[in-house]
């Protein structure tokens, strides 16, 4: 059975005499709800139409309602950890996956 995604904040941190940065990003989860991949750019709204923008404008705010991640280096690749605690990246997963 496959996952699920949504969209997140995700924080870099700069380097040498660059700034910080936040970008919207789709996140990938297994039906556990843990990370098992994240978009490489940051998502942008789109549509064919003025609603339809909208619409995917205000998915991409869905993103401010959870924690901020931020993208940590590990022995063997790479995870997404919560900014304010620093606990592994999780997302609960929806009432449908759960069975």
């Amino acid at each position: 059975m496959s996952g699920f995604w949504n969209y997140r904040v995700i924080y870099c941190e700069g380097k040498d005499n660059e700034s910080a940065l936040y970008q919207i990003h789709e996140v990938e989860y297994n039906i556990n709800g843990k990370v098992t991949n994240w978009s490489e750019t940051g998502a942008a709204p789109f549509g064919h139409t003025i609603e339809e923008l909208q619409a995917d404008s205000d998915r991409l705010k869905s993103a401010f309602e959870k924690p901020v991640l931020k993208v940590v280096r590990k022995q063997r690749g790479y995870e997404l950890v919560e900014v304010e605690t620093g606990e592994e990246a999780y997302a609960e997963p929806p009432t449908a996956l759960k069975g």
